[in-house]
C-alpha cells in the first residue's frame, strides 16, 4: 500500500476566506417564475466518501417531478455526475440535466443530451491515476465519460498531497486539460465547460428563458453557476458551512433543501389568483 506523505500544516478545506454563509437568511417564498438549477451531491443529498454510497430519500423523485410542474418545467439538475446516473438514481423523475459541470447536456426533459466525445487523453491518464492513486488508503478514483475524479473524503489530511500528485500526472498531456478542485475531490475534465456555462444555456431555451435563475450548490463547483445567475438577475442560495462572497441565501443541510423543495408547489397553488 503506497505511503503517503507527512501533511503540512493544517487541512485544508477549499474554502473561500469570503463571509460565512450561516450569516444568510434562508431561500425566499418561491415565485412561479422561477428557473431552479439544482446541484446534487451536498445539496439536494448528503455526501458519502464513495460516490456511489450515497443515499437517495425515497420522496425526492417525486417532489422534482412536483416543483417541475409547478415551475413549468423550469429545473434542471446541474451536477459533476453523469446525466445517465441522474436518470438511473431518480427514475422515473425526468429533467433537464448538465452533467459532468457543464460537458454534458440536456435542454429539455424530452430531449436527447449531446453526445460526448471522449478526449484523446483520457485513457493514458486513467490508467497512469489508477497505477499511482488506486492503492493509496481512502482515495477513490472515478471513472467519468469526460473526466476522471480523484475523491479523497475519508481522507482530508491529505488534500495537498494528492491534488499535487493528479496535476503532476495530468498537466502536460493535452492543451484543453483543466483541473477542478473541490472539497475533497480533484477533477481532470476538457477546458471551456462550466455549470454557469450550462445554465446560460438553458437560460436561452424556451422552458427557461425569461425567467428567474436560481442556482443551489454547495462546493467551489458551483461557483460558476453562482456567478451565471446572479449575472441574469437570478439569486444564488449557498447549502452548508463552505464560505461565498456569491451566494444571497443559506440552507444549512441537504434535508433543509428537500423540505424546501417540498413546499415550493403548495406555496405557489395558494398563491395563485
Amino acid at each position: 500500500m503506497h505511503t503517503l506523505p507527512q501533511a503540512k500544516g493544517p487541512v485544508p478545506d477549499l474554502a473561500e476566506t469570503s463571509p460565512s454563509p450561516t450569516r444568510l437568511p434562508p431561500a425566499p417564498a418561491p415565485r412561479p417564475d422561477w428557473a431552479l438549477f439544482l446541484d446534487i451531491d451536498g445539496t439536494l443529498i448528503e455526501h458519502a466518501d464513495h460516490p456511489e454510497g450515497v443515499t437517495i430519500p425515497a420522496s425526492l423523485a417525486d417532489t422534482l417531478t412536483r416543483v417541475q410542474g409547478a415551475l413549468g418545467g423550469a429545473v434542471a439538475l446541474v451536477s459533476g455526475r453523469t446525466i445517465d446516473w441522474m436518470d438511473r438514481r431518480f427514475a422515473p423523475t425526468r429533467l433537464a440535466a448538465s452533467g459532468q459541470h457543464g460537458a454534458e447536456i440536456r435542454l429539455a426533459p424530452d430531449a436527447p443530451s449531446v453526445p460526448i466525445t471522449i478526449p484523446r487523453w483520457r485513457k493514458p491518464l486513467e490508467e497512469a491515476l489508477v497505477h499511482e492513486l488506486a492503492t493509496w488508503p481512502g482515495v477513490f478514483v472515478e471513472h467519468k465519460p469526460l473526466s476522471l475524479a480523484v475523491h479523497f473524503r475519508a481522507v482530508p489530511q491529505w488534500s495537498d498531497a494528492i491534488m499535487d500528485k493528479v496535476v503532476e500526472l495530468g498537466r502536460g498531456l493535452d492543451p484543453g486539460v483543466e483541473f477542478l478542485k473541490g472539497r475533497f475531490v480533484i477533477e481532470v475534465r476538457p477546458a471551456g465547460h462550466t455549470k454557469g456555462t450550462a445554465v446560460d444555456q438553458f437560460m436561452r431555451t424556451t422552458i427557461f428563458a425569461g425567467r428567474v435563475p436560481i442556482f443551489l450548490g454547495d462546493d467551489v463547483t458551483d461557483e460558476d453557476g453562482f456567478r451565471a445567475v446572479r449575472a441574469a438577475g437570478g439569486l444564488a442560495v449557498a447549502i452548508g458551512p463552505r464560505a461565498t462572497a456569491q451566494a444571497d441565501y443559506h440552507f444549512a443541510t441537504p434535508a433543509d433543501v428537500r423540505r424546501w423543495l417540498e413546499q415550493i408547489p403548495q406555496t405557489l397553488e395558494r398563491a395563485a389568483p
